[in-house]
């Protein structure tokens, strides 16, 4: 039976009781401006009862826009799943990489989602950086437990259509190849029962997805001239919100904070990435059917909506019940919540019959959404603190705000948390309550707004998952997901409202950081203690006393001072921490360095007992990097702080610079000059200052440059943005991402390789993740190119290290990752650095 008739035929019935019903007393005040767009939506929600998933690499390669548009024009639910936490790339905001960077990026994903109106989930993959090939891909994730998850997911969630920006042809992002032919594969997959079976228990069954679609793009634009098709137009405007789709997607966009800077406008967003900066809006989006299960319905003809044509199954068509609200007279009657609560009511009854007789997935969710909807008309809404931190066995207390927006006193029955994914007390299946209820049977008046706080008795056996960036490849890495729910009495009837939440399980003493990390020795320091900053947070509402546990493997470490720890309750407090680490093998004048120092452990213990309460850890390496005396280095910081902590273990004298002190300080002072990765981005106003620093090349001083993106440092009249470096630079967008990839020396007697320490193989080993980003693919012959390097089967790049001389100075660009490498502990990222800021003056 079609869905469009099932809809027309119930439509009437809610219409004529909607608009033609006795007016009842009224007893819920009109609703607010921003509750009756969650009322509209809550009421188009019930128009559809299917789901639609977006499965996407890592966190932002998502479809926005089509999410929200099916979401906020059809009302149906819409869930995104994400390979990876996107751990592997750049952050434009802080210092944080990898699994701190994923950490960040898994609640940038939540807050975009909460603005998509969609679900956002993971599988857990660890994102290795930029790859080529999916076949690389599969090395790092495993082919086979990649797939397992990806169907499990499905078979969990119950998608009826997949959407992925990702294609099989497309030659990009190997993450994005081998998620593409993951998803083909789990459509499958997911439905036969003989693929992972050990899956199918505890209310996991298989599933037949209906239709999987892929974006156009240029590989496939053959097959969408072909093939049926989805044209999704961004540029509608949503019709209660006041925004078009793609402003709102906008929004959702920008809350990836750690991949922009992104555009503040649509016309800003056009003129980027749509190359569309006619009439300031964004091209239509078309997907190609690329799958569809046999006996799916045909899609319809110049669709616009991914579900169009589907067909509910006859046994669930004969209990979808289906309001209309897309006409206009819904709109209209939002003030009059009281009609709209009474049909409600009714609507609820009919499926509480057909639950008797029949439970099915899509019918029990359906009955959710009726519960929401409910609650929204009758006024009362629910807010839960965003989240909570408690550690295992501890009971926490849980801040509820309860309001009534209704004219009438409503009585609260009772409050209660239960797992997410189960059912709380008081619904047709049950689940172990983990709160004592804040409420007692209490009435709240009209208008009023009330305060309490649920306690949540947390397991003993709770798994930990805070700090994030420490458990974030674990299940339930995110927290223990709760939904909190509270019966409210009316006088023509009960509400049920939820609110989900998340608890994090910390240990009772956390590490939170550990300064600096790595420790890096250098001659310059070779022979100082030992000495960290330890930051501890006491989780507990009770004072702490303990003592610090400090170990290494290698054995060098053998007391330690100020291990004893005090703390307040709820206190953070930063210790100071020196060894007598003696960090060379022989004690005379030769100071012979150790080969492997290995790293540092650091652990927290009740006193007088071994049992750990938390551990964390830091490397110790020795690079062997030697400067030129007398450097007195600025450099104008970029994210994170690779850069001022390689300067202070190299032991030289370095200060950071803002752009009014490049403006209108004396930089001749320097002996070198360094602007960090994607400074020239992310801090504008340094792009006017520019001149002045060629100048101060020009006049004698070394001027250093770390990559940036190519849209980011070419000229461009657009941005006012004119050639940054003293000749023609042209970047391109090719990379190494092998990190293992041979280094050819183009110019081996030149002094940035020999002084003050002379490069060779060794200092390009034990590299992570890549060897460089955004190659020059075009430079004035007034550069010199240093080095040379590719990845397998591709042609060499030349620009990874650019030397020029300037009037009297030095100029250098270099597109290698230095500072990962730095923040890595790599020693050969040390010397390089040492020559760099050395040359000119080293010899």
């Amino acid at each position: 039976m079609n869905r469009k008739l099932i809809q027309t035929a119930l439509a009437l019935l809610f219409v004529s009781l909607l608009f033609t019903a006795p007016r009842a007393q009224q007893t819920i005040a009109p609703a607010a401006a921003e509750d009756r767009v969650a009322l509209y939506q809550a009421l188009l929600d019930l128009t559809n009862p299917w789901t639609v998933m977006c499965i996407a690499a890592h966190p932002d390669d998502e479809d926005g826009t089509s999410l929200i548009v099916m979401r906020r024009k059809y009302g149906a639910h819409t869930v995104s799943l994400f390979s990876t936490f996107g751990e592997g790339g750049q952050n434009a905001i802080g210092p944080e990489l990898y699994e701190e960077l994923g950490a960040i990026r898994a609640h940038e994903t939540i807050a975009a989602a909460e603005i998509q109106g969609s679900e956002p989930h993971f599988l857990g993959l660890k994102d290795f950086g930029y790859s080529k090939s999916a076949d690389e891909a599969f090395r790092f994730w495993g082919h086979e437990e990649a797939l397992r998850r990806m169907v499990l997911e499905i078979r969990k969630l119950r998608p009826d259509v997949i959407i992925t920006n990702h294609s099989v042809t497309n030659n990009d992002h190997g993450h994005h190849q081998a998620t593409a032919r993951l998803e083909l594969e789990a459509f499958d997959a997911a439905a036969d029962p003989k693929r992972f079976p050990e899956q199918l228990k505890d209310g996991v069954t298989v599933w037949q997805v209906q239709r999987l679609f892929v974006r156009a793009g240029r590989s496939n634009q053959a097959q969408a001239d072909t093939t049926p098709t989805v044209t999704i137009d961004p540029n509608e405007r949503d019709p209660i919100r006041n925004a078009t789709f793609a402003e709102e997607a906008l929004s959702a966009l920008q809350k990836h904070a750690t991949q922009g800077p992104w555009p503040k406008t649509v016309t800003e967003l056009a003129v980027r990435f749509a190359r569309n900066s006619a009439d300031g809006k964004l091209p239509v989006t078309r997907y190609v059917l690329t799958r569809e299960a046999n006996g799916a319905a045909a899609l319809t003809k110049d669709s616009h909506n991914f579900l169009d044509g589907l067909q509910l199954s006859e046994r669930f068509a004969k209990q979808f019940i289906a309001p209309e609200v897309a006409g206009p007279g819904l709109a209209d009657s939002l003030n009059d919540r009281a009609r709209i609560f009474e049909r409600l009511l009714s609507l609820r009854t009919s499926y509480d019959k057909l639950a008797k007789s029949e439970q099915t997935n899509r019918l029990f969710f359906m009955r959710q959404r009726v519960e929401r909807a409910l609650a929204l008309a009758a006024g009362i809404s629910l807010k839960v603190e965003p989240s909570i931190v408690a550690t295992p066995g501890s009971t926490a207390e849980m801040p509820l705000t309860l309001s009534n927006g209704g004219l009438e006193p409503i009585k609260v029955q009772r409050c209660s948390a239960c797992a997410a994914g189960s059912v709380c007390p008081g619904d047709s299946m049950g689940s172990q309550q983990l709160t004592q209820s804040a409420f007692k049977a209490e009435s709240v008046a009209p208008g009023a707004v009330v305060r309490r706080s649920n306690q949540i008795q947390i397991p003993e056996k709770m798994p930990v998952n805070t700090p994030l960036s420490g458990h974030l490849y674990e299940a339930g890495s995110l927290g223990l997901e709760m939904i909190t729910s509270c019966w409210v009495q009316l006088a023509k009837g009960r509400v049920h409202v939820g609110e989900p939440t998340r608890v994090n399980i910390a240990p009772p003493v956390e590490i939170e950081s550990i300064t600096p990390s790595p420790y890096v020795f250098t001659p310059a320091n070779l022979n100082q203690p030992l000495a960290f900053k330890i930051r501890l947070v006491n989780r507990l509402k009770k004072p702490f006393q303990g003592e610090f546990g400090i170990s290494s493997p290698s054995d060098y470490i053998h007391e330690a001072g100020a291990a004893t720890i005090a703390l307040g309750p709820g206190e953070t407090r930063e210790f100071s921490l020196r060894t007598n680490v003696i960090p060379v093998d022989t004690p005379d004048e030769r100071r012979t360095p150790r080969a492997d120092f290995g790293p540092v452990v650091f652990s927290v213990h009740p006193p007088e007992s071994a049992t750990e309460i938390t551990n964390a850890s830091t490397k110790v390496v020795y690079a062997n990097a030697r400067v030129a005396p007398n450097l007195r280095v600025g450099y104008i910081r970029g994210f994170d702080f690779s850069l001022p902590n390689a300067l202070n273990a190299l032991g030289v004298q370095s200060k950071e610079l803002s752009v009014d002190e490049v403006k209108s300080a004396d930089l001749q002072k320097y002996t070198s000059i360094i602007v960090d990765n994607r400074v020239y981005e992310s801090t504008p106003g340094l792009i006017a200052a520019n001149q002045k620093l060629l100048d101060y090349a020009k006049a004698g001083g070394t001027l250093i440059v770390f990559y940036h993106k190519s849209f980011e440092w070419n000229p461009d009249e657009r941005r006012k943005r004119p050639q940054l470096a003293p000749y023609k630079l042209i970047l391109g967008d090719e990379r190494i991402t092998d990190e293992t990839a041979p280094i050819t020396f183009l110019e081996p007697q030149h002094p940035l390789l020999n002084s003050p320490n002379k490069m060779g193989q060794e200092d390009f080993a034990g590299w992570i993740q890549e060897r460089g980003l955004y190659y020059p693919k075009e430079w004035d012959p007034q550069f010199q190119a240093l080095l040379q390097s590719n990845d397998p089967g591709e042609a060499p790049l030349k620009g990874g290290l650019l030397a020029a001389d300037y009037g009297r100075g030095k100029y250098i660009y270099t597109s290698m990752v230095w500072y990962r490498e730095l923040r890595a502990g790599v020693p050969g990222a040390y010397r390089m650095l040492a020559n760099m800021i050395s040359y000119g003056r080293a010899k």
